[in-house]
């Protein structure tokens, strides 16, 4: 962790999570809420990256950032 900072401490630290997903073929694949100002997003995972998806837990309750890369074939 950089800046010294853990979870929650409000100081910024940088962790990399990087795996391939697709959007699930499903009409709920991603979702808005009631009130239009928020949303959650269903992604399928292979199994291969299933290891950096299990570090996704180690998030919970904080806020980070998403971005997102198109694999070209």
């Amino acid at each position: 962790m950089a800046g010294g900072g853990g979870f929650g401490s409000g100081k910024l630290y940088t962790m990399e999570i990087k795996f391939t997903a697709s959007l699930p073929p499903i009409q709920s694949a991603i979702n808005l809420d009631g009130n239009g100002d928020g949303a959650r997003i269903k992604l399928d995972i292979p199994r291969s990256d299933i290891l950096e998806v299990l570090k996704l837990q180690a998030l919970a309750g904080e806020s980070f950032t998403v971005t997102i890369g198109v694999n070209s074939e």
